[in-house]
């Protein structure tokens, strides 16, 4: 992930190539998709763009597929051609093909070591080096040759993994609103693709597209499970459990299995709890398990919201730890964004067996319902409250340093109006915001109203601070944006962040101030369309970005820190709800994973949150092609050369 120099000396055969006006450039990788940046001192004459080929370390060398055609030209069938033919018009890219095929519904082996080239191009004229072109145009319109300006600028070598040493994470695609989804399945159904065709789908174990939506979350689930061949019992806290995959590993190793399954949801058609988990309840009381509790809230204000297990061997010593942001559930393996780790240390698997061990007898004073469905009273106790509130050790890792923090872990059970008082949790967390020196990124689900009371307007606020901090950030739910108009707003007739109040249809898609960027999950609708994209799907349920993710200077060996787990990252999810986040400093390829993912979401939906706001605003939209001239540089433009800078 080093930066490498600029280019050498010019081509004798080609006078026009010279040193690179490419400064520097970088790559950073997750296990699912690597990302490339590089920065430039000054606007380029006559760039049409970046031609962008991944060089793997055996030397061989692949540019990377684009989609997007030129104004003048059409890509109706949506064919990939490489950026040799239509190249990046940005100073980010995402390579999304590093492991996700294009051609077919399946996934490139996992752990290719690799770099990147960057050169830019312009119109072909005399001088010029031209670009390789296919000799056949898979497209509409006449082709545009191009030439090469200078030899451009290799990043240092990246590896596309999930391991870090001892923690492995994994990121799913999930993402539902791509162009790849809509044209595979149109093809295969004979139709855009509804909610229940993906939900028919993602059920299936044998389906090739619920193996590329889920990636190599499955596998590092199964991994845990694996340990159990050389003996020893699994202990799971879980929320949901719907997946037939998730489902058949429990009762296959039904007798070293310990479960604790929280209530699913309300039904509001059905008027009754735990629907969406009673199949799987009663599946697995019949199981033979070692030893199950039903953790039965039925209540609106608490939830069990763990995801996580705990390897304990053969002789009784807890050694592996599996938690993250994805519920048990075929949506959260395929349908939503989310991420898992696994933590081989047993320092860290002891305490969160213990923690499983005092969710267990915490479960001891509740009440059963009967039926299942009916709803109680149920909230934590004093002793688990009092127990979790207290800082647990840190763990030392190979790498930094990690704390283990649980909730509920407040006095009061249930979080108060006004201002209430800073879970410890939480205060820690928002110790390292107010320390941040560079860049803040985050993914989260719906943490709170309007982003309060949570890691979202806390970053707002220090980047408010410091207008020279890079804040980004990705939201699921309208709800948690900060330009939020709520119910209340519109029923009176105004909006205290000064959004449009009576317009009772318009949920923010962006919220951009100073070095604050944030976007919500977007999908192409019919009015949103352009060029050759298509109406996409957004979701097949409740949640899209189900990640709960915090990542604070990334690219600083001592100074980064990743926040991850099942806990939402705002105040209710500490006063009401069973969570568990993990807190890892020092972990520079941890962080830079983790902020991969989250600029994976955050360029993903920013097209399509600029799309769906110059919609509202009846002002013209990008026409859906790539520019004939240099002008897609101006800064207006959707690029944002801030977070290019930071990062090449």
């Amino acid at each position: 992930m080093q930066a490498v120099g600029r280019g050498s000396a010019a081509n004798k055969n080609h006078p026009e190539i010279i040193m690179s006006v490419i400064r520097s450039g970088k790559a950073y990788a997750n296990n699912a998709v690597a990302y490339v940046a590089w920065s430039v001192d000054q606007v380029i004459a006559d760039c049409l763009g970046f031609e962008i080929t991944r060089i793997y370390d055996d030397g061989t060398e692949r540019p990377l597929a684009a989609w997007v055609a030129f104004e003048g030209q059409s890509n109706p069938d949506w064919v990939p051609q490489t950026t040799s033919v239509w190249p990046v018009q940005k100073f980010t890219w995402r390579d999304l093909t590093v492991r996700q095929r294009r051609d077919e519904a399946s996934l490139r082996p996992a752990d290719p070591v690799l770099k990147y080239r960057i050169r830019p191009v312009a119109t072909m004229r005399d001088g010029l080096q031209p670009v390789p072109a296919p000799a056949v145009a898979q497209y509409t319109g006449a082709p545009l040759p191009l030439g090469y300006l200078d030899e451009g600028i290799e990043t240092g070598n990246v590896k596309v993994t999930s391991d870090f040493g001892e923690i492995h994470a994994a990121f799913n695609s999930g993402i539902l609103s791509t162009q790849w989804l809509t044209h595979a399945m149109e093809k295969t159904l004979g139709h855009v693709p509804t909610k229940d065709d993906v939900k028919a789908e993602i059920v299936k174990l044998d389906s090739p597209i619920r193996a590329y939506l889920a990636g190599d979350l499955p596998q590092l689930v199964k991994g845990l499970f694996d340990r159990l061949q050389g003996g020893g019992e699994l202990y799971l806290a879980l929320y949901e459990l719907t997946d037939p995959l998730l489902r058949q590993l429990i009762t296959q190793h039904a007798p070293k299995i310990h479960l604790i399954l929280s209530n699913s949801s309300f039904d509001k058609t059905e008027k009754a709890w735990d629907l969406e988990n009673d199949p799987a309840r009663k599946e697995m009381h019949d199981a033979g398990l070692a030893e199950m509790h039903d953790r039965l809230f039925n209540n609106n204000g608490h939830i069990g919201h763990n995801k996580f297990g705990v390897y304990v061997d053969q002789h009784g010593q807890p050694q592996v730890v599996l938690s993250g942001s994805l519920n048990w559930t075929q949506n959260g393996l395929c349908a939503q964004s989310n991420n898992s780790y696994l933590a081989e240390h047993p320092e860290l698997a002891a305490q969160f067996l213990q923690y499983w061990n005092d969710l267990r007898d915490d479960t001891g004073h509740f009440e059963q319902p009967g039926p299942t469905s009916a709803p109680t009273r149920n909230v934590q106790g004093a002793p688990l409250r009092i127990t979790n509130a207290t800082a647990l050790p840190a763990v030392t890792l190979d790498t930094g340093a990690l704390r283990l923090w649980k909730s509920p872990n407040t006095r009061q059970a249930n979080k108060p109006a006004g201002n209430p008082a800073l879970p410890p949790d939480l205060n820690e967390v928002y110790g390292f915001i107010r320390s941040a020196r560079q860049a803040i990124f985050f993914a989260v689900f719906l943490p709170s109203m309007k982003g309060a009371t949570s890691i979202v307007q806390e970053a707002i606020d220090m980047g408010r601070k410091d207008t020279n901090l890079l804040v980004y950030g990705a939201i699921s739910s309208p709800m948690a944006m900060p330009n939020y108009i709520s119910a209340q707003d519109r029923a009176s007739g105004g909006d205290e962040d000064g959004g449009d109040a009576h317009d009772n249809h318009y949920e923010p898609s962006l919220f951009e101030e100073s070095g604050v960027h944030i976007v919500r999950a977007n999908a192409l609708n019919a009015g949103d369309v352009v060029g050759n994209f298509e109406h996409e799907l957004l979701s097949a349920g409740n949640a899209i970005i189900h990640d709960k993710i915090l990542v604070i200077d990334p690219l600083s060996a001592d100074g980064c820190v990743v926040v991850t787990g099942s806990h939402n990252l705002g105040y209710k999810a500490s006063y009401a709800n069973d969570d568990n986040l993990v807190i890892v400093r020092r972990n520079p390829q941890l962080a830079q994973a983790y902020m991969v993912h989250v600029l994976d979401l955050y360029e993903h939906y920013r097209f399509r949150g600029v799309q769906a706001e110059l919609k509202h605003e009846g002002k013209r939209p990008w026409s859906g092609f790539l520019r004939t001239n240099a002008g897609w540089q101006n800064p207006s433009s959707m690029e944002i050369p801030s977070l290019a800078k930071y990062l090449g």
